[in-house]
C-alpha cells in the first residue's frame, strides 16, 4: 500500500485568539443605530398594504360566493323517484339474465 500525506491548508490550521471568537459568532456584528429607531421599530404596527387587503376581501367575497345554497336543485322527491326507477331497471336486467342464462341449459325458470 503507498502512504499518503495529509497536507494542511490555512483553513484547517487551528485558530488562535479574537479569529476564534470570529469563528464561534454565527450572527454579524450589528452597527450602532441611534435609540428613536430602536423606539421607532417597536411602536410601530403591522399593517398590510392595500393590494393585499383588496385580495384578501376578493378572495373572502368569492369563497362566499361558492358556498352559497344553489336555488335551483332538485326536488327530494324526484331524487327518490329516480333511484327507485334505476334500482326497477337494474332488477329487470337481472331477471333477463336469469332468464337467458336458463334458456340456454334448457330448465324452465320462473314463468
Amino acid at each position: 500500500m503507498s502512504s499518503s500525506t495529509l497536507t494542511t491548508d490555512r483553513r484547517d490550521a487551528p485558530v488562535q485568539g479574537s479569529e476564534a471568537q470570529a469563528v464561534r459568532t454565527s450572527h454579524p456584528p450589528h452597527p450602532p443605530q441611534p435609540p428613536w429607531i430602536a423606539k421607532a421599530l417597536q411602536n410601530r404596527h403591522a399593517r398590510t398594504s392595500l393590494p393585499d387587503r383588496v385580495a384578501m376581501k376578493i378572495g373572502l367575497w368569492l369563497l362566499l360566493w361558492g358556498t352559497r345554497p344553489v336555488t335551483g336543485r332538485p326536488n327530494t322527491s324526484d331524487l327518490h323517484q329516480r333511484h327507485l326507477e334505476r334500482a326497477l331497471l337494474e332488477h329487470q336486467m337481472e331477471l333477463d339474465r336469469v332468464r337467458a342464462w336458463a334458456g340456454l341449459h334448457g330448465t324452465q325458470f320462473g314463468r
